[in-house]
């Protein structure tokens, strides 16, 4: 009995649970002790302290936990998942003690208990089942790429990244339960610290945190050409906005030839404005500038300054571009140094001579001037200011002739001629259609030479003749649809109204020949008219040509039918109005 005793007894000592301490810390973020709705005075008149216990087992009963601080009183209360262990300060070693459980005996807890503080417990059992609570973490502004850093209550635990937002300000991640601290960290926003505790796997912890700002939006203005540096850096070129952080700053504004300006600023945090910087000072000099002849009127670097002579003060020193002009003249361009607190003297001697152009529309047309060829257009020759007697000629257009002023400051001129489109000698060829006693359609080709017109033409009816014949002998009668052609030659003159218009009164003679059924006649008239042209194009026009015919002879045949048809006999004697389309070449 007594051996298996000895041998019951330490099996049973083997079977005890054991737990530990996984951590324990002072929590600097807990006012709890000192709350009045929690605060504890113990007889001295001392605040108690507060040790919250927690266990990473959800179902662990913490009230079977006693705790032991030797000659120091404690209270122990449970709220909700914690155990509140109530202790008098200077506490440093605790013993606690579970039934089934081995006792861990004066656990030193590496500090001091002091009045009113809290601190924190997190209690373990042997074999842990680990659990773990989502946690979120939403920042704004979401934009910033915010870090956060994370670091849990267990004993010699390390800070560690627990992640970089997105472009929502969110990140994510599953930890084991238990109290962490973390570090929200941005660019240009103060650092946000926090405390949490996860403790409950069914929900997700979300932290919100809104940064605040450790900067200002500022606007850097100069009057001037200068590049704005801040700290040395170049930000920009007569302004700049950006994002600076509070601070002092040293703000430069730099042009070349000019003595650098600087001044320093303060920045503080969410005050957006705008900064009117002090413009660098010129470094200048003086220019003394005369001319041959004098009066030449004075452009440097684009700008006007008057006439020579004179003295120009303040130009910045280095180089500039001095152009030099005066009617009849050619102009003159020269570069000169201006040195600080010096002048500089420059003389510039004007030509009137200078490479002349002479242009035309069209181009490669024939050039004199005062009545010598000298080549075609465009035409460029070392000339004097003065007056000249241009001509251009070219055979397609009309000649141009001008007197005309050449000056060296100005030295090209350009003209245009005037088309000619009717040629005093050339053909045409013409389709018409002809209205008024005679309705038809035909062709006509002719010619000019020398402005004398000789033309051809031809014209067939378009609507018929009908008549009735009758047969007094066998009292029969028939339908006889008759047509007509024209032959006929005109001559005329050629009369130029405009550039485009020509009239050209002719003079002619045709013969009309019928025809229908069995029957056939002709008649012989002259004709007078006046064509009218209009150029459209270089090698088209459209003619307008109103005649009159008179019947010089007719045959038997044609007599006895213009008794019969009125339209027979206009075709041999009437006004007619012929409107054509003509080529020209």
């Amino acid at each position: 009995m007594f051996l298996l005793l000895l041998v019951t007894m330490p099996l049973c000592a083997q079977q005890k649970t054991k737990f530990s301490i996984a951590s324990f810390e002072q929590d600097p973020f807990d006012l709890t002790a000192k709350n009045d709705a929690y605060k504890k005075i113990d007889g001295s008149g001392s605040l108690y302290a507060i040790i919250k216990v927690t266990s990473n087992n959800p179902d662990d009963n913490l009230k079977e936990y006693n705790f032991n601080f030797g000659n120091l009183r404690s209270i122990v209360e449970q709220h909700d998942d914690e155990l509140w262990v109530y202790v008098q300060k200077n506490a440093k070693i605790v013993t606690i003690s579970r039934a089934g459980y081995t006792t861990i005996n004066k656990y030193d807890m590496k500090t001091t208990i002091e009045a009113g503080k809290t601190y924190t417990m997190s209690l373990t059992t042997s074999g842990p089942v680990v659990y773990t609570q989502m946690l979120q973490f939403v920042v704004k502004p979401a934009n910033v790429g915010a870090v956060v850093m994370i670091k849990s209550s267990k004993t010699n635990a390390a800070e560690e990244l627990f992640g970089t937002v997105d472009a929502t300000g969110a990140v994510a991640k599953s930890l084991e339960y238990g109290t962490y601290t973390y570090k929200v960290v941005a660019n240009n926003y103060h650092t946000s610290e926090g405390r949490i505790i996860l403790k409950d796997k069914t929900k997700n912890y979300i932290e919100e945190i809104t940064l605040r700002p450790n900067f200002s939006e500022i606007t850097l203005n100069v009057n001037s050409d200068a590049d704005i540096y801040v700290n040395n850096e170049k930000k920009g070129t007569r302004t700049w906005t950006g994002i600076l952080r509070t601070g002092n700053y040293q703000v430069e504004c730099r042009q070349a030839n000019h003595r650098n300006s600087s001044q320093y600023i303060t920045i503080t945090e969410n005050e957006n404005r705008t900064i009117n910087l002090t413009p660098p000072t010129p470094i200048t000099g003086t220019l003394a500038l005369t001319s041959r002849p004098l009066g030449a009127n004075i452009s440097i670097d684009g700008k006007s300054y008057g006439v020579t002579p004179q003295n120009i003060n303040d130009l910045i020193i280095g180089n500039h571009t001095v152009t030099l002009s005066k009617a009849n003249y050619k102009s003159e361009t020269q570069t000169f140094e201006v040195r600080e607190n010096q002048t500089t003297d420059v003389n510039i001697t004007l030509n009137d001579i200078a490479k002349m152009t002479i242009k035309s529309r069209p181009s490669n047309s024939t050039l004199y001037i005062d009545g010598k060829k000298v080549g075609t257009t465009p035409y460029t020759a070392e000339m004097g200011s003065g007056d000249y007697d241009i001509r251009i000629t070219n055979p397609q257009y009309h000649d141009f002739s001008k007197r005309v002023h050449l000056d060296s400051s100005n030295p090209e001129l350009s003209f245009s001629l005037k088309r000619k489109f009717f040629k005093s000698t050339g053909g045409y060829a013409q389709i018409a259609i002809q209205v008024g006693s005679n309705l038809g359609l035909g062709g006509n080709i002719g010619g000019y030479l020398s402005n004398f017109n000789i033309e051809g033409y031809i014209i067939k009816t378009i609507s018929n003749e009908h008549i009735m014949i009758y047969n007094n002998s066998n009292f029969e009668n028939k339908d006889v649809s008759i047509s007509g052609i024209v032959f006929g030659g005109i001559i005329g003159y050629g009369i130029l109204a405009t550039s485009y218009i020509r009239v050209t009164p002719q003079l002619g003679i045709g013969s009309l020949s019928i025809k229908g059924g069995d029957m056939s006649s002709s008649a012989v008239y002259s004709t007078s008219g006046l064509k009218c042209e209009f150029a459209i194009l270089p090698d088209f026009s459209v003619s307008l040509t109103p005649e009159v015919h008179f019947a010089l002879s007719k045959n038997d045949v044609f007599k006895e039918l213009e008794d019969i048809s009125n339209k027979i006999k206009g075709w041999g004697t009437g006004y007619e109005i012929r409107l054509g389309l003509n080529y020209i070449f």
